[in-house]
């Protein structure tokens, strides 16, 4: 068959600062497709000057569509414009999973797939190729009428087993994240969370289990991007690239025997630095640049509520690890957490000036469906326009904080981290990689950060 996947455009405030990345959840099963033999075109409207015309969509027999949550409005829009033309719509994603009534009562979206899309993907497209009952293809959410059919959970994928992302498929060139001035390009070396962050969907979606692909297959991946498509920075993606501590090693063993001059990055946590720290020497000699440490919060009880299971005493302990080694610190914050007042917020400003990360990401708590905390407030969201699910933006009703103060404070807290040195402001430029912030961006971030 012929298939066309379509990435929608991500919020203009993300797109202003040059944060744009390959779409590699659906390369992933775009190259699984291929390797079932059907024809694939992948548009991500994310990419710069990607369009989208309806020629695309007449030449395909089935158009499938990835959305999160930010994103979910202007992936219904593309399903109703491929709809109207009178093609198959499949969406995929964590927020059609765990919102498919809503998804579905649009009348746009004629499947849904649940979890990760590889296999069953595939075998939707078997099924539909040789008329068998879609029912019968695990992992999907399908409409009968004025009822959701929602077949039974498809098997994990095996990680290692499945083919690489179908890099080819895009234009590489038109990403403009970087690193060093190097462009980089997304790996993805496992799938499952054993964390269980209440703000995060990853464990309902991907499994709490955790499966990894070995160093090899790791390598062998990094080989092809850095000998085929000529990167030599790549980030890490996993939610948490260090949790094996050994395999991180037997990683960097193998970049470094290759001799590849290659910059990374990686998302980790602050008691998985703590308790490595020649896990993070062996890293620092293969190239790792940056890592991302999801902070949050400066107060235990803050932690413990929001499911961290990390102490707040461990921070000041790993960013002086990664410092000695010369790698770079990422630190997030979340502010507006349920237990917490203003000062609360600005105590957390301070702590991340005091920190001193070399980038910090504050962000605003957000109720994602899918997470516990959705569950927990969703008595008190106010917003259901899911283009405000963006960190910049409050949508529940907070139990202690006005959401314009806490939109204030947001900013409070990025003029201040990012203007405290010179040194700083520096820092905040190299973040934004080859972003070009032009004035018609910075116009369309403003109208999306209020309408």
């Amino acid at each position: 068959m012929k298939v066309l996947l379509v990435n929608p455009r991500s919020s203009s405030v993300f797109n202003t600062f040059g944060l744009s990345l390959p779409p590699i959840g659906l390369l992933y099963v775009a190259g699984s497709l291929e390797q079932a033999g059907h024809e694939v075109v992948v548009k991500d409207l994310a990419a710069d000057e990607e369009r989208l015309d309806d020629r695309d969509i007449r030449s395909a027999d089935l158009v499938g569509i990835s959305a999160d949550t930010t994103r979910a409005d202007k992936a219904l829009s593309i399903a109703r414009r491929v709809s109207a033309i009178g093609r198959p719509v499949v969406m995929g994603g964590p927020h059609p999973q765990f919102m498919a009534a809503e998804i579905i009562a649009s009348g746009s979206v004629d499947y849904i797939v649940k979890g990760e899309g590889e296999s069953v993907f595939s075998n939707l497209l078997a099924a539909l190729q040789n008329r068998d009952s879609v029912e019968s293809v695990n992992g999907l959410i399908i409409k009968d009428g004025r009822h959701l059919i929602e077949t039974p959970v498809a098997d994990p994928v095996d990680v290692e087993t499945l083919p690489y992302p179908a890099r080819h498929l895009v234009d590489l060139h038109r990403y403009r994240a970087s690193m060093d001035d190097r462009p980089i390009t997304p790996i993805v070396t496992s799938r499952g969370c054993p964390g269980a962050c209440h703000f995060c969907s990853s464990s309902s979606f991907f499994g709490s289990g955790w499966r990894y692909r070995t160093p090899g297959s790791v390598l062998a991946e990094l080989d092809e991007v850095y000998n085929r498509y000529g990167f030599r920075a790549v980030c890490f993606t996993d939610d948490n690239f260090t949790l094996a501590p050994q395999r991180v090693e037997q990683i960097a063993d193998g970049i470094i025997d290759r001799g590849y001059d290659l910059k990374w990055w990686n998302f980790s946590r602050v008691d998985t630095i703590v308790k490595n720290p020649a896990m993070v020497a062996r890293m620092a000699v293969a190239g790792s640049s940056t890592v991302y440490l999801g902070i949050e919060s400066g107060n235990d009880e803050t932690l413990s509520s929001l499911g961290k299971n990390t102490k707040a005493s461990d921070v000041a302990m790993a960013l002086d690890i990664l410092k000695q080694n010369g790698i770079e610190s990422y630190g997030s914050y979340i502010i507006g957490n349920l237990n917490e007042t203003a000062a609360d917020v600005k105590k957390t400003i301070e702590m991340a000036i005091r920190l001193n990360t070399n980038i910090a990401q504050f962000s605003i708590l957000t109720p994602y469906p899918g997470t516990k905390l959705f569950e927990q407030i969703k008595n008190r969201i106010f917003c259901r326009r899911w283009k405000f699910y963006d960190g910049l933006h409050l949508v529940f009703k907070h139990p202690g904080i006005n959401r314009h103060h806490l939109q204030i404070l947001l900013i409070q807290a990025f003029v201040r981290f990012y203007r405290r040195s010179r040194e700083a402001s520096q820092g905040f430029k190299l973040a934004l990689g080859k972003g070009k912030v032009t004035f018609g961006r910075l116009a369309a971030c403003v109208w999306e950060l209020f309408y």
